[in-house]
């Protein structure tokens, strides 16, 4: 039993994660915006995508402007998998794609 939790805390455990890639297809958001990943706030700064490790289960992709948040896609985050959510501005609003 005592060789077993040691063996236990060599192994170092951790959490189950996978990755969310986020794409997005125009410019720059609305002055005011912010895209909110769960809890996580999301700086592209010039490039037009990211790469996240996040814990598995339910991902959430928000628009937040001033003290109100919508939320624009859900989905899941598995074991070791990539998800990628595609941006798009479509007539002056945000709409997200999702590819498992």
């Amino acid at each position: 039993m005592v060789a077993l939790a040691v063996g236990l805390a060599g192994c170092g455990w951790r959490e189950e994660t996978g990755f969310v890639e986020v794409k997005k297809s125009f410019a720059s958001l609305a002055v005011g915006d912010t895209l909110i990943l769960n809890a996580t706030t999301l700086d592209f700064g010039a490039r037009s995508s990211l790469i996240i490790q996040h814990p598995t289960g339910t991902g959430s992709l928000q628009v937040r402007r001033g003290e109100t948040s919508r939320k624009l896609c859900e989905f899941a985050v598995r074991k070791n998998r990539m998800v990628t959510v595609t941006l798009a501005s479509v007539n002056g609003g945000l709409r997200c794609s999702v590819q498992l």
